[in-house]
């Protein structure tokens, strides 16, 4: 037996398994074409942005290679995927909540905060509130270049987020809409506190690095 298997794999078997998988390929093809026909026109608009915005992150060295910022995204690579799942993730969670309360308006304001508290205790930003107020509160926080990569980062997290929950909303409950009671005034009031909490915030921790400086320094 081991002398079998140590036997070089001839020309007909590696064909019968090319030929097993292109069978598997066409048979899976055709499955998918006929799942997609039977999707509405807001459905396959949905599936697209899914896969288009999947496409985008894990091509994004590519995408970015020709701008003039490559290397600060190289530089930054790690935190924007942290940023970019975090941002998924606690979408995910705050859309999950807001099925089982459809009603409810606090979840879309729910999602505001959860951004705020992993800042805080993770150093993740997962919010574009959070990530502006870094920029405007901070001093030498990060440069407008740093700030735009990130918004995009967290933007390609939340819109799989949401684009993966329309779809099965869509699928449950058809006709009604997944956000109808998601954005809102108490989400606008929460995000405008996160952004101002954010500021308050990051300037009370650069105050106190400043004295721990000058007392050093004395």
């Amino acid at each position: 037996p081991q002398i079998g298997a140590m036997l070089p794999i001839t020309r007909k078997a590696l064909g019968r398994d090319w030929m097993e998988f292109f069978t598997v390929l066409v048979w899976a093809t055709v499955i998918l074409i006929m799942f997609l026909s039977k999707l509405k026109a807001a459905q396959d608009v949905l599936i697209a942005i899914i896969l288009g915005t999947i496409f985008a992150i894990a091509n994004a060295d590519y995408l970015f290679a020709k701008f003039r910022f490559y290397k600060v995204y190289v530089v930054l690579r790690r935190a924007l995927w942290q940023d970019c799942w975090g941002s998924g993730v606690l979408s995910l969670i705050c859309l999950a909540i807001h099925y089982q309360w459809h009603e409810a308006s606090w979840p879309g304001a729910l999602l505001h905060v959860s951004s705020l508290a992993a800042w805080t205790l993770g150093g993740v930003q997962t919010g574009p509130m959070v990530s502006c107020a870094l920029w405007a509160g901070g001093k030498n926080q990060m440069t407008k270049i740093q700030l735009m990569l990130r918004i995009i980062s967290q933007a390609a997290g939340s819109i799989i987020a949401f684009a993966v929950f329309g779809l099965y909303y869509s699928f449950a409950f058809p006709g009604e809409g997944p956000f109808s009671h998601f954005f809102g005034l108490e989400s606008l009031a929460a995000a405008a506190l996160v952004f101002a909490t954010s500021v308050v915030q990051i300037r009370h921790r650069e105050a106190k690095i400043r004295e721990q400086i000058a007392s050093k320094s004395q």
